[in-house]
């Protein structure tokens, strides 16, 4: 097996176009979390950072049907094979975006690993999803991570479901010989969506470097863990862990590339930090999206535009994003 890394380049990243792709596992991870394993085609060219844009229905019954699963209606028999019903029925029309978090190749077969969250209705299907049911999803899309080009240390910061694409990140910085430490945050321990090689120990205020992510050790990545409430790793937040580690452990003088994916008030607290130290900070930004290729217009994002009249612009989250530099974005 190997782990799709950073010598892909750009020109052979696959178009995108719409999939069926069946789940061929599925496991629950931390308290809201599922990973879902998906059968891509031989073809599939991705790279860190990009996403696929999936069909969603929340309503149980047609959920079953599009699984090939004959359903208990009330005057019995199997769900229409018709279309339309979309849009007489409780169910999200649009597809919610998800972040590819690692390919996988073995004997000719590629594998997707999405990382699933169920909040709402929409994620809460998709994340609910069988093993042999199929995915109907557009991809890949958007822009992707760039690794640096010199030598320098990257730091890959991730808060809740937005470790997601850092997995693969670090898959393609290690396969580039670039040197990696990962910072990852959520509430409690057990919102984390990682598997432990041993139950995970809090620090109190110390960071601590360690292998306990066997996502990340397996590749030769350490990992500093930080919660809320202090039941694993730092007790505080992902990005004062950051502060605390810039504070205590960098001297000041080693190269520094920041990366980092999660919530927006983190992007916020993270892009402060590195552009209050001048540091090449690339973001992947969340967003609501339908269509995930430019036309419904609802992911828009403030950004700089200097040679604009108002020293700004909105520009589009999938096509011009979602990785952005720190020093592009405007918070508002």
């Amino acid at each position: 097996m190997t782990i799709e890394g950073a010598s892909l380049q750009e020109s052979d990243v696959s178009k995108p176009r719409r999939l069926d792709l069946q789940i061929v596992a599925r496991r629950p991870a931390g308290r809201e979390f599922a990973w879902l394993t998906l059968d891509a085609p031989p073809d599939w060219q991705s790279l860190p950072g990009q996403f696929v844009n999936i069909l969603c229905e929340s309503d149980e019954r047609a959920g079953a049907a599009t699984d090939g699963r004959v359903v208990d209606l009330e005057d019995g028999g199997e769900w229409p094979v018709t279309t339309g019903l979309e849009l007489g029925r409780r169910w999200p029309v649009v597809r919610r975006p998800f972040s590819v978090a690692r390919v996988e190749r073995a004997g000719g077969r590629v594998r997707l690993f999405v990382l699933a969250r169920a909040v709402g209705t929409g994620s809460q299907f998709i994340a609910a999803r069988r093993a042999g049911a199929l995915l109907d999803l557009v991809g890949p899309l958007g822009n992707h991570f760039t690794p640096p080009a010199d030598d320098r240390l990257c730091l890959l910061v991730g808060g809740g479901c937005g470790l997601a694409p850092i997995f693969g990140l670090a898959d393609a910085l290690v396969a580039a010989e670039k040197r990696c430490l990962c910072f990852f945050g959520a509430p409690t321990a057990e919102d984390m969506p990682t598997t432990f090689r041993r139950p995970p120990e809090p620090t109190r205020d110390h960071i601590e470097m360690t292998d306990i992510v066997d996502e990340f050790a397996r590749v030769g990545v350490r990992t500093v863990l930080a919660t809320d409430d202090g039941s694993a790793g730092f007790e505080g937040t992902v990005t004062e862990a950051l502060e605390r580690y810039l504070a205590n452990h960098w001297n000041g003088r080693e190269p520094l590339a920041v990366y980092g994916c999660g919530p927006a008030g983190m992007m916020k607290a993270l892009t402060a930090i590195a552009n209050g130290r001048g540091l090449p900070c690339q973001v992947s930004l969340e967003r609501f999206m339908a269509c995930g290729v430019g036309l419904c217009l609802s992911c828009v994002t403030k950004r700089q535009a200097p040679g604009s009249e108002k020293g700004w612009t909105f520009k589009l989250t999938c096509r011009e994003g979602p990785v952005v530099s720190s020093t592009d974005i405007i918070w508002d």
